[in-house]
């Protein structure tokens, strides 16, 4: 495999996490207002979309790296998302071994999944003391907006991110 293909995933991939962090401080007042909290989990999108499109194992590789990387990064206490990334490309393998990965379908396995990420976030900031928000206010305030947003992302993405896989998929395959 030349090296212009096996750029193209880890570009991507540093593009979004780059991005994530842009929308959060330009789009969130103009979107919400200070009253609206939106997280977005675009990274972990790119992740569901590569478990049903791509291999699992690399896949896997990405999230743990991602994972950490996020971590380091964002939050100030590390192994939330390198713990959690990975075990969503897990759950997501499992679904998608039972059920197809039609748009549908992996767009359903997306909101639970950014419902699932957020809902242990929270549990895990609220189980330290970290958060003085409570679960009615989480919910109204933060987790609608957040599964609407990157929810939106997950449309946008959907066909040109799974052709990119399927295509980066089948030329690995030729080797």
């Amino acid at each position: 495999m030349n090296l212009k293909k096996t750029i193209w995933l880890p570009l991507i991939m540093v593009i979004t996490f780059i991005l994530e962090g842009v929308i959060s401080l330009i789009f969130a007042k103009p979107l919400f207002g200070e009253s609206r909290i939106f997280v977005p989990h675009f990274l972990l999108v790119l992740l569901i979309l590569m478990t049903a499109f791509y291999r699992r194992n690399p896949t896997l590789v990405y999230a743990f790296i991602i994972g950490l990387t996020f971590d380091i990064y964002y939050t100030g206490i590390m192994g939330i998302y390198f713990a959690l990334f990975p075990c969503i490309v897990y759950i997501t393998d499992k679904l998608l071994k039972v059920l197809q990965n039609g748009i549908v379908l992996v767009g359903l396995i997306t909101v639970f999944n950014v419902i699932l990420t957020e809902s242990l976030v929270y549990a895990f900031y609220s189980l330290i003391d970290s958060t003085s928000m409570d679960i009615a206010t989480f919910i109204d305030k933060r987790l609608w907006t957040t599964i609407l947003l990157n929810f939106a992302f997950y449309l946008v993405v959907f066909f040109p991110f799974r052709h990119f896989l399927v295509k980066l998929k089948k030329s690995e395959n030729h080797l």
